[in-house]
């Protein structure tokens, strides 16, 4: 019901800051946020209605569940408005204390939690848990902006033409187009999979690709961050910088992926004997091919981050859209002649055929490079990466880690044996240009320690 239209916030509101070449001088940041405030407000009404209707046809057989999921839907209309300020934040990149209050909001929502699960309070102690790591980061937000930014709040909601809002819906609405399509791409492979081989088969496959599937968010995380910082970039004097910023924050993202690919492919099999036994581990080459669906699409996502900056979210909707239905095409086609390694083998191929041509090209224009050195810009960390992922597969073949201390060891090694190899990507452009002052900064904080007449060693 959201339409997108909150997702949209940060980057205009990166925009403001980038066109006025500073925070201070961007003045018309509060009628961004105003506009905002006031097409949320007019969309407040349906989804509360929305809400009371799905509460009101919730199944009888489930009536149990009904009182906390009618304070869960309550919560949900109170604070479907307030999420403006903690967008605001991030368009204008205080991204540290941002950390910090996801962080203080996790921890009391699982403190909250489990002592209202320990306390009896069953059902409703999800609902308060969920309330508080919502709301007080929430409250947190607002009172940051007062402090901290007084000048981006709007004095007053400022008018909304019928003109300016159909734009906003319009553009929001591509962005719930990409959201929808991308479940067509991350959560099609088990329903299909539980459709053609049956449930029995979903298992395997889901205990397989547990370690990817919850360690390929962090690289993601990277470009996420990055995302105002890119879109006030655009909008600033400085936007032959583009492309040297992109390619380092690519480089970056699928360094920290290489990574975690190699650990997978060393520790997979160990992790899950461990876990749930041998039997339920779908073998090396499904390990394989599920890292490597991981590192296409996190190529591919770093493009979607960068582009999406930059205002191309109908691209970004119809490209997935069309990514997803052919992932789904290949894998009804793929799984019953291949098994499960026909999952993400339909992922790989649809995300060559269609998203990365498309994604890519659209960033190579925003960058003013041709396609090709682009691409040609990766293949020092593809050779680097290849070797260090047949070293991984040979060790966990050769030596076959099962004991927690030896999959630690070969863990360890893995990560030694990747970080030499990828040092030199590291020290040399384009990363070696955000790198190197940060390393000169800490070695002079560490040189004034050293000098400090109290220093002793």
């Amino acid at each position: 019901m959201d339409l997108g239209v909150v997702a949209l916030l940060p980057r205009e509101t990166a925009f403001a800051v980038g066109r006025a070449g500073s925070i201070e001088g961007a003045i018309d940041i509060p009628e961004i946020v105003g506009r905002t405030i006031r097409l949320v407000l007019w969309q407040l009404p349906f989804v509360a209605v929305v809400a009371a209707t799905a509460w009101f046809f919730f199944p009888a057989q489930m009536r149990g569940a009904a009182g906390p999921l009618a304070w869960l839907i309550a919560l949900f209309v109170v604070r479907f408005p307030l999420r403006i300020f903690q967008e605001v934040l991030v368009g204008l990149q205080d991204l540290a204390f941002i950390g910090k209050i996801q962080l203080i909001g996790f921890i009391l929502t699982t403190a909250s939690t489990v002592s209202l699960v320990i306390a009896g309070w069953g059902l409703y102690a999800l609902v308060v848990g969920w309330g508080i790591g919502q709301f007080v980061p929430t409250i947190v937000s607002v009172w940051r902006l007062r402090r901290r930014f007084p000048f981006a709040l709007p004095s007053s909601l400022p008018p909304l033409p019928w003109k300016s809002a159909k734009g906003l819906l319009a553009n929001g609405g591509w962005v719930s187009v990409a959201q929808l399509a991308h479940l067509f791409v991350y959560g099609s492979d088990v329903l299909i999979l539980g459709y053609l081989l049956g449930p029995a088969a979903v298992v395997p496959y889901a205990c397989t690709g547990k370690l990817v599937s919850v360690l390929q968010h962090q690289p993601q995380l990277i470009m996420e961050t990055a995302r105002p910082a890119l879109s006030e970039l655009r909008a600033s004097r400085e936007r032959d910088r583009l492309h040297a910023v992109t390619s380092a924050l690519t480089l970056f993202a699928l360094l920290v992926g290489g990574l975690i690919a190699c650990g997978v492919a060393v520790t997979n099999r160990g992790f899950i004997v461990l876990w749930v036994g041998e039997d339920l581990f779908g073998g090396a080459a499904l390990t394989v091919a599920l890292v490597a669906n991981m590192l296409l699409r996190l190529w591919n996502a770093t493009a979607i981050n960068a582009i999406f900056a930059f205002g191309y979210e109908r691209r970004i909707s119809l490209t997935t859209l069309a990514d997803g239905l052919l992932t789904c095409g290949l894998m009804v086609a793929l799984v019953p002649w291949l098994g499960l390694i026909g999952a993400p083998i339909a992922s790989m191929v649809s995300v060559v055929l269609i998203s990365l041509p498309w994604n890519l090209s659209a960033l190579a224009t925003e960058g003013r490079v041709s396609l090709v050195r682009q691409v040609l810009g990766l293949s020092g960390w593809f050779v680097r990466f290849s070797v260090v992922l047949v070293l991984a597969v040979w060790i966990e073949h050769a030596v076959a880690p099962r004991r927690v201390y030896s999959l630690v060891a070969a863990a360890v090694a893995v990560t030694c044996a990747y970080i030499l190899v990828m040092l030199p990507m590291v020290r040399r452009p384009p990363l070696s240009d955000f790198v190197q002052p940060i390393l000169a900064g800490l070695r002079t904080r560490f040189s004034a320690v050293l000098r400090r007449p109290d220093a002793s060693i």
